[in-house]
């Protein structure tokens, strides 16, 4: 695999909590403009993982490249300043602020009187809204709890993407979403590949994976179990098989 367009690397990323190994010896790569799909049941490992990357936990062995240098980050504020972003699946908006307030909470930008700069920020959320597919809304000043589902996932996207991020996190972003407002999520994340972001999209949802991701990155009990392309597989159904193989079912 080319260096050229490498974002993230792993290699051998080990984590034990007590005598429980919750990682062992995890290796991966995410690149530019490409989405790598985490894919395993609940307790495979996955949470673990991106915690270990972004600094919520330190590895106790293995090593984490970043953009082609070793790294450690001690927390998530590091990995967010070298434009690692997580979108987690808890993660809200609050309902009573506008939606310029809500992508920019925390970040609000200021005039030189240190006064909040509002004509800034709505010029600045409509060009966001249009990168993300939202350009219909029309309104930065719109209730956050005016929107859809879809709507509110696609805005922490485009949130993460405002503040520079180069790897996307998605925890779990279709969750509790119906159709359409799954379809308008997944149009977004197709969007971030377009402006060269590299996205690791988590998600136990087979069907949903297979729709948006370019690689598959396959977790069970911690370890990495299969890896391979959507070329290498006719459709979702090798992936579930693929999955049930690993736990021992018997594919149909």
């Amino acid at each position: 695999m080319s260096d050229t367009n490498n974002l993230l690397r792993l290699k051998g990323i080990e984590k034990s909590f007590g005598s429980i190994q919750a990682l062992k010896g995890v290796s991966l790569d995410v690149n530019e403009g490409e989405v790598l799909a985490l894919v395993g049941d609940n307790g495979a490992g996955k949470s673990t993982l991106i915690k270990n990357i972004v600094g919520y936990h330190q590895p106790d062995a293995g090593e984490i490249h970043w953009k082609g240098e070793q790294v450690t980050f001690k927390n998530p504020d590091e990995a967010l300043e070298q434009g690692i972003s997580v979108v987690y699946q808890d993660m809200e908006l609050i309902p009573s602020l506008t939606v310029a307030r809500n992508l920019f909470l925390g970040k609000e930008p200021t005039d030189r009187f240190g006064n909040l700069d509002s004509d800034l920020m709505y010029e600045e959320t409509k060009e966001v809204l249009d990168d993300i597919g939202l350009g219909s809304l029309n309104d930065p000043n719109l209730p956050a709890e005016n929107l859809s589902g879809g709507e509110s996932q696609s805005i922490k996207i485009g949130r993460a993407l405002h503040f520079d991020a180069d790897l996307l996190i998605l925890d779990e972003p279709l969750r509790n979403l119906s159709v359409k407002e799954s379809e308008k999520v997944l149009e977004t994340v197709e969007r971030t590949k377009e402006q060269g972001i590299g996205t690791i999209y988590i998600s136990h949802n087979i069907f949903n994976a297979y729709e948006v991701a370019d690689r598959f990155h396959l977790l069970d009990s911690g370890a990495t179990i299969d890896e391979f392309t959507k070329d290498d597989i006719e459709g979702p159904k090798e992936l579930i098989d693929r999955m049930k193989l690993v736990a021992g079912q018997e594919a149909e």
